[in-house]
């Protein structure tokens, strides 16, 4: 087996966001990061139909952790966690959860080059 290579360089820029919510709903939009004072830490921003969220995302090795708020839309109440894979290529794979609801929502996010 090969060792799975780990992410090195800036996950800063936009990205396409597709994704399936817990209902098996699809969306799309953008997703915005942006880099802290801390290399690892990074500011995030995802602007999808009908809902703003903003959270932050910490990596380690090829693996981001990430804490999300809603700040706009349906649900601004709403709030959770997740974590993405992180390829060679800076794409975003990864499942997110809403907290006190059941089920995973799951997110593919790709660098807008």
């Amino acid at each position: 087996a090969f060792p799975e290579e780990a992410f090195d360089g800036t996950l800063e820029g936009s990205y396409y966001l597709n994704g399936v919510d817990r209902d098996g709903v699809e969306y799309s939009g953008t997703l915005v990061i942006t880099t802290t004072d801390d290399p690892s830490v990074y500011d995030m921003q995802w602007i999808v139909t009908g809902s703003i969220q903003t959270g932050t995302g910490v990596v380690s090795g090829s693996e981001m952790t990430i804490e999300w708020d809603a700040v706009e839309g349906f649900d601004a109440a709403s709030y959770g966690a997740g974590r993405y894979s992180i390829s060679p290529d800076g794409e975003l794979t990864g499942e997110r959860t809403v907290a006190g609801q059941e089920g995973t929502a799951t997110e593919e996010a790709f660098p807008i080059k």
